[in-house]
């Protein structure tokens, strides 16, 4: 049927009997009524026989004659290779990959410059330390030449913070 035809169809094609929609309520409601005559039968007609469940068991005979072959999904030797292909690229990407951070590559300069730049301050840096870590004794086995803490004091300090009171 080309398109043409369609748009020129005006009826639906589903029709209803003269004034059906007038009278439906009341076959409706007869329908109800003899539903109700039926709630007065007794028997269903469906009867089981006697000691039918419980014989059910001794009765059911089934038989399996036809040796079927089952194609296991996953052969062992899948199992093994797939597992073996894994542990491989597990190791491959555990050696190539291994990130270990060696804090003796890291420059003392590279951490002062980090320290200063993220505005830490005496207080915050002091509580990460252990008393151990802060006692005299450490700082006394260090040995430092005169240029060096002069250049240092020159660097990084102001006159203001050099004068005593």
């Amino acid at each position: 049927m080309s398109k043409k035809k369609l748009q020129n169809i005006k009826s639906t094609g589903f029709k209803t009997p003269q004034q059906y929609f007038d009278s439906f309520d009341d076959h409706l409601f007869n329908a109800l009524n003899k539903k109700n005559q039926l709630k007065s039968i007794k028997r269903t007609g469906f009867e089981v026989p006697t000691n039918y469940f419980e014989t059910f068991d001794d009765n059911l005979k089934l038989n399996f004659t036809n040796d079927v072959k089952v194609v296991s999904l996953f052969s062992w030797k899948k199992v093994v290779y797939i597992s073996g292909i894994a542990a491989a690229l597990v190791l491959m990407f555990s050696l190539f990959y291994n990130n270990t951070n060696d804090w003796s590559k890291i420059e003392t300069a590279s951490i002062e410059n980090y320290l200063t730049e993220e505005d830490f301050s005496n207080y915050e840096i002091a509580s990460l330390l252990t008393d151990s870590e802060l006692s005299t004794d450490n700082f006394s086995d260090s040995e430092f030449s005169e240029s060096s803490l002069e250049d240092y004091l020159l660097e990084h300090t102001t006159i203001e913070d050099l004068i005593i009171d």
